[in-house]
């Protein structure tokens, strides 16, 4: 039962979680179809009365993952592409599209100290947002990372990994959000409990990150008078260049055994020089896997995401409130199931339903959107 649920996290999403495999080389590969109630993403209610925009949607990607040894040490890569195609209507901007295509890759060198508990390495991720029917898209993106990896290993089931290095982030539809930095993260893996039989265990993980961003454009002052509403009207440029310290700490818990269950925290703080633009974010999330029947699994997903802006909230921020790692990346609260079905050792298929929703907005726009998805994946 361990090895279905494990195969459920693994295949569910090429954005997923991934399960690590003997075979020094992995193909995935996915194809379907969705709709979605509201394709842009938009916030309606508020000063902007944007209108939602319901659409049927064709997704096809591709992974690939490598894992071998060279120059003494370990390295894994993986490599993939996605695109996302939506039929939006002829009222569309010209300016604008929602059919996006995303490369994006990541690759790991460690190699272990002789006679020491320490491996050392470096660490490199890339990820391009195109779109591919030209012109720009709200999620067209890119963002580059390179990191020094030092890992301290405990036996099997301690592990504590520090990253150090850069990174360079480019908002293609606006520019003055473009920032690079330094960065820098520590992450903690504990079993916390497992048995002589070891088909069952408990495991903590925990990460602190850092980034420090400047960002190409200027810094905003607020020149509202004290006590009044916050207001995008109140926003002034000045001279100084927009600095922000981007801080995260999540800890997570995961039980495997019957089923395999999740519950995790993760806290972040932007603390902006440029008024309107500081953020605390609290994100609860919760997720199941289990076996419905033979070769049906199914895993569901709760994520409860509460937003707090200590300047208030200004319609123009809904930029830095989003993570831009994936094209799945969503900036709400959300619920969702995925089923899936294996039919032979290569193929299955899958359906996904998922609804997102803004429970902590407190500035009278409103968020609804809703997704389904059914397609086939292959996996060898």
């Amino acid at each position: 039962m361990r090895r279905a649920a494990l195969w459920l996290a693994a295949i569910g999403s090429l954005g997923g979680p991934r399960l690590a495999r003997a075979e020094p080389w992995t193909l995935t590969m996915e194809t379907g179809a969705e709709a979605d109630s509201n394709v842009a993403r938009v916030e309606t209610g508020g000063p902007s009365d944007a209108e939602r925009i319901a659409a049927p949607a064709a997704r096809a990607g591709a992974r690939i993952d490598h894992k071998d040894r060279v120059l003494g040490g370990a390295y894994a890569l993986d490599v993939s592409a996605l695109a996302r195609m939506v039929a939006t209507p002829q009222t569309w901007p010209d300016n604008q599209t929602e059919s996006v295509m995303l490369y994006s890759g990541e690759a790991r060198w460690l190699r272990a100290i002789e006679g020491r508990p320490i491996a050392a390495g470096v660490g490199i991720t890339a990820a391009d947002a195109l779109a591919i029917t030209g012109g720009i898209g709200a999620r067209t993106f890119r963002n580059l990372g390179a990191d020094a990896l030092l890992l301290l290993a405990g036996g099997d089931d301690r592990h504590l990994t520090f990253a150090a290095g850069v990174r360079d982030f480019v908002y293609k539809p606006d520019h003055s959000y473009d920032w690079r930095g330094p960065g820098a993260s520590a992450r903690l893996d504990l079993v916390l409990w497992q048995p002589e039989h070891r088909t069952h265990s408990l495991e903590l993980a925990t990460t602190l990150a850092f980034e420090q961003r400047t960002y190409a454009s200027r810094a905003d002052f607020n020149e509202c008078p004290a006590g009044t509403a916050a207001s995008s009207d109140c926003s002034m440029p000045t001279s100084l260049v927009r600095r922000d310290r981007y801080q995260r700490a999540t800890v997570q818990l995961e039980w495997i055994g019957d089923i395999v269950a999740t519950l995790s925290y993760q806290l972040t703080v932007i603390d902006s020089n440029s008024y309107g633009q500081s953020l605390v974010r609290h994100r609860i999330t919760a997720a199941v896997t289990t076996e419905l029947a033979d070769k049906l699994f199914a895993t569901a997903t709760a994520t409860l995401q509460i937003d707090q802006f200590p300047d208030g909230l200004l319609v123009e921020n809904d930029v830095q409130r989003q993570e831009f790692t994936s094209l799945e990346d969503e900036n709400h609260s959300s619920l969702q199931v995925r089923i899936a079905r294996e039919l032979t050792a290569a193929w299955s298929i899958e359906g996904r339903g998922a609804i997102w929703r803004d429970l902590g907005n407190t500035g009278g726009e409103s968020f609804r959107r809703e997704l389904i998805y059914a397609g086939v994946m292959y996996s060898h």
